[in-house]
């Protein structure tokens, strides 16, 4: 899983309620993405990103991973504290499997996790 996000406590969240989850990556710095990406890209079972990151750059984010023939098999879900129904859109038009609004709770996040998970592996 990579995690890209600068808050410490969505982490923890996943660390301490998922269990499938053996190898989690948190990125906190837009910079460090794409690197994290072009390493581990092969093993990574989904991508969990903030669309805030400042809006353009969770989109960008977004668009970067879509067009990339390895990456675009990899589930991407955005999460946001903005509820609008334009940015999930926009999102989802842009190849996101799920939008998560803040603030995230546990089942959503474990149901989510779970189904994606779960999807993943019946496509490898």
């Amino acid at each position: 899983m990579l995690l890209i996000t600068k808050r410490r406590w969505i982490g923890a969240l996943f660390r301490h309620n998922v269990s499938a989850v053996s190898k989690m990556t948190t990125i906190k710095s837009a910079r460090q993405v794409i690197d994290a990406l072009n390493a581990e890209g092969s093993d990574i079972d989904i991508i969990l990103t903030e669309v805030d990151l400042s809006m353009t750059k969770g989109m960008k984010l977004l668009k970067y991973i879509m067009r990339n023939n390895e990456l675009r098999r990899i589930p991407v879900i955005m999460m946001s504290a903005q509820d609008d129904v334009s940015i999930v859109v926009e999102c989802l038009r842009l190849g996101a499997a799920d939008y998560l609004v803040k603030p995230l709770r546990t089942n959503e996040l474990l149901n989510l996790w779970t189904h994606m998970w779960r999807r993943r592996r019946e496509h490898r």
